[in-house]
């Protein structure tokens, strides 16, 4: 006699849960086509190198010391986009939470988004100074990444996005304040998703255990300090 299949209780997600996991989907929908461009950007030389190298072949009599140094460089630069590639990656399925200099984490994100950005109209000064600080890698691609968009979908372009940082006893303080100036607006671009509201951001903000204070054109987050030994990245 077959025995029948017990079926396990399974745990309904709470309400925390669900607001986190969509402000997460929100989040990644935002930052997809900036990831998908980067890629393409990765493959680009690839693809020149190749048809450089395609049309030295059809010569009557190739050099093949050219040929040589075109192949080292296609492999070269795969492995470059390879490694590029992973990285954005973790962007969409991340691996386990790690540690960045707080610095260069910024200047990830903002690469992330600068094409975006620019074309909206928002100019970006990055004043952020803390060489000897590092936070989660979670909480600056979520928390900061997400309360940049916020901040930019709410405001009117043009305007100057000031980045800055101070420390805040055993935390360090990153602030984001957008000011509007004198120019032609920008037209809407037809986002290809919902904006980004604060719900979301303080949905990322509770999951990642950031402080988060926001306006409508100011927002700053304390991110916990993590020993310089301990960065990854």
């Amino acid at each position: 006699m077959t025995p029948t299949p017990v079926r396990l209780p399974v745990a309904a997600p709470t309400q925390d849960l669900l607001r986190e996991e969509a402000a997460r989907y929100a989040l990644l929908r935002r930052i997809a086509p900036a990831i998908r461009h980067h890629m393409a950007g990765t493959l680009q030389p690839i693809g020149m190198i190749a048809a450089i190298l395609d049309r030295r072949l059809q010569a009557e009599t190739p050099d093949l010391a050219v040929l040589r140094d075109n192949s080292k460089s296609i492999s070269t630069l795969s492995r470059s986009a390879s490694a590029a590639s992973m990285n954005l990656i973790t962007w969409v399925v991340p691996k386990e939470n790690g540690s960045i200099a707080l610095e260069a984490g910024i200047e990830e994100a903002l690469g992330m988004l600068a094409t975006d950005l620019a074309f909206r109209g928002f100019t970006v000064a990055n004043q952020v100074n803390a060489p000897d600080v590092a936070t989660s890698v979670f909480a600056l691609r979520t928390v900061f990444t997400a309360s940049l968009i916020a901040l930019t979908d709410a405001a009117h372009a043009p305007a100057n996005v000031v980045l800055s940082s101070e420390p805040a006893g055993d935390q360090t303080r990153v602030c984001i304040t957008v000011t509007r100036t004198e120019g032609a607006a920008t037209p809407d671009e037809g986002r290809g998703y919902r904006a980004l509201g604060w719900d979301d951001v303080q949905a990322l903000a509770d999951a990642e255990q950031v402080s988060i204070r926001y306006s409508a054109v100011h927002a700053d987050m304390l991110f916990h300090r993590i020993e310089q030994a301990l960065v990854i990245g």
